[in-house]
Parts: structure tokens; sequence; C-alpha cells
């Protein structure tokens, strides 16, 4: 959320569960019909292990399993 706004000062949806649960198992189901957005930043926890989320901080996907399914 801009500045001002209720949620501000979390990250989004995905940086956040990750990092508050390390250990996690996230599912992507039918994943062709993602937004080519979802695709870059599939890219990036993939090639660099890790995500920056809006407040500037790292997250580590290191202990993450990331399954994709499509049909």
């Amino acid at each position: 959320a801009p500045p001002g706004y209720v949620g501000y000062e979390e990250g989004g949806y995905l940086t956040e569960q990750v990092r508050r649960h390390p250990y996690s198992v996230i599912l992507f189901d039918e994943i062709e019909k993602a937004h080519p957005d979802v695709f870059n930043v599939h890219l990036q926890v993939l090639d660099d292990g890790r995500l920056t989320d809006g407040q500037g901080r790292t997250v580590d996907f290191k202990n993450t399993v990331i399954v994709m399914t499509s049909n």
C-alpha cells in the first residue's frame, strides 16, 4: 500500500508469509494462467533464491518448496 494507507508497513502477501514461515510449501495451481509479472517473480526466486519486498527487506526462499502445476 502507498504511504499513509493501512498496510503500508507490511510487505507483500507472499514475502510476508515466507518471512514469517520460512519452512513452507507454496502451490501455484494452473500457473499457465498467471499474469506475466508472476513469471518474472518466479524467475527471480528460482535464480536468486530470494525476493525483496516493498519495504526493501530481502526474504530468503532457500527453505521454501515451490510447486507449480499446469493442465
